[in-house]
């Protein structure tokens, strides 16, 4: 190959590259919501978001640890033997999945003294979502490198009653909150038995909040108040260590950094002025934290065709959703509410299984369960859990050079009986379930970048 045609195949792969950060960084900007559930998004859905030890192709690195970017099989046989090798050419790989969440759920008028007592309230939910990852990952397994996007962070809650059913206190809550991340990284192998890696992520937040105006609705009026707010940005880290002690044994520990929106919008709500309330329209800027994230996860391979996966996650609530969050007027910094939501720390344990049927066709089964991160003083029909436990199961099908997948898991919310004395203005008892499918594909052969 001479100078020219090297140069070319550079600027071949370079404008490839440029291509798929595009497509994936559009890609990730589509929304996807879940009703205060933690649905297992951004990582495969299968298994209900085990991710952190694992190290086979059906997995998102970038998203997870990114350390186990090294141990990606580069070749079909790589794959199928399940044992990594020294070879001269490395291996792109681009996995996305498509997914669809639905979700339902119930309020239950339970006050004595509220006049709607014993009536229900339902909502549903339905939203799509998109995430994507391209890695590369070199022959000898000492580096590799990548990009993906996906819904990091987000949920929404549509709520609106029949004002012939519940007169004229008859509520409505549209709660949308979403971080729709890009993460850029590498990882390189320290020795045969431990990987580190680090992804630098920013993204696209916003809070899109329609609520009756709470200063009105004390007084027993139903006024309409939105907060409507975003930002780019928010940079954050990701590091991982994978280590591999033996054949049959993986380990993942992963930290994801707090990052910080500062988000600008408008704010419109219904003030009280002398003895009427009067519609009040201001340029707001708030700031949103996303809680920082420790991860671990373990792999048990017993033998070739059986794969365990177990993961814990610890979200830091405490430090991002504990203290007031407080939105001002843009323009004269005056404060114009406090949101006091009093965030507790969230624990997930999760659970999957892979069974390799043959080099073909794999199945999963997973598991999770999410405490809840809201103190019943927080909720409202627009914040109702965020808690609960899921179940999946997904089957993978290799067609020619690629692999199809399909995957759903179930959630079912935790209950909550909120009253008075810490909740006064939405007493009920919340409950909701849901479901979340996934259509995804893998190409081991990227066209254009593989060869």
């Amino acid at each position: 190959m001479d100078y020219s045609d090297k140069i070319k195949k550079s600027m071949t792969c370079l404008m490839s590259m440029v291509v798929a950060v595009f497509a994936v960084m559009i890609l990730g900007t589509i929304d996807s919501y879940a009703q205060g559930i933690n649905y297992p998004v951004g990582s495969p859905g299968a298994t209900s978001g085990t991710g952190n030890g694992r190290v086979d192709a059906d997995n998102y690195f970038m998203r997870n640890n990114v350390a186990g970017l090294t141990e990606i099989p580069v070749s079909e046989e790589e794959e199928n033997s399940q044992k990594l090798q020294e070879s001269g050419k490395g291996g792109w790989r681009a996995f996305n999945e498509i997914q669809e969440s639905i979700y339902l759920y119930r309020r239950d008028r339970t006050a004595i003294a509220d006049p709607n007592f014993g009536k229900s309230s339902r909502a549903v939910i339905i939203n799509p979502g998109v995430a994507g990852e391209l890695t590369y990952t070199s022959g000898d397994h000492k580096f590799g490198f990548g990009i993906g996007a996906y819904q990091a962070f987000g949920f929404q809650s549509k709520f609106e009653e029949d004002p012939k059913k519940f007169g004229a206190r008859a509520t409505f809550f549209d709660t949308r909150v979403a971080s729709n991340d890009v993460a850029v990284g590498g990882a390189f192998r320290l020795t045969k038995q431990i990987s580190v890696g680090a992804a630098f992520i920013f993204g696209r937040a916003f809070l899109d909040l329609k609520t009756p105006a709470l200063q009105a609705f004390a007084f027993g009026l139903v006024r309409d108040s939105r907060l409507d707010v975003s930002d780019v940005g928010a940079p954050g880290v990701n590091v991982g260590v994978h280590i591999r002690p033996s054949e049959k044994l993986d380990i993942g520990i992963s930290y994801k950094s707090r990052r910080t929106y500062n988000l600008e919008g408008k704010f419109e709500t219904f003030e009280l002025v002398g003895f009427q309330f009067a519609p009040n329209k201001r340029n707001a800027e708030v700031e949103f934290k996303l809680p920082a994230v420790g991860e671990v996860g373990i792999v048990l391979k017993p033998s070739k065709k059986l794969h365990v996966a177990l993961d814990y996650r610890f979200y830091d609530y405490t430090a991002t959703f504990g203290p007031p969050i407080i939105l001002k007027d843009k323009d004269t910094k005056q404060r114009l509410q406090s949101i006091n939501i009093g965030g507790k720390d969230v624990r997930s344990y999760r659970a999957g299984l892979i069974i390799n049927k043959s080099e073909k066709t794999r199945v999963f089964f997973g598991g999770a369960y999410t405490t809840n991160g809201f103190p019943e003083a927080a909720i409202n029909p627009g914040l109702v859990n965020v808690g609960g436990a899921d179940a999946s199961v997904g089957v993978a099908r290799k067609i020619g050079e690629r692999w199809f997948n399909f995957a759903i898991a179930a959630v079912q919310g935790r209950e909550r009986k909120v009253g008075p004395p810490a909740n006064r203005l939405f007493a009920g008892k919340y409950i909701g379930g849901g479901v979340l499918f996934s259509l995804g594909l893998r190409l081991t052969k990227v066209p254009i970048l593989s060869k």
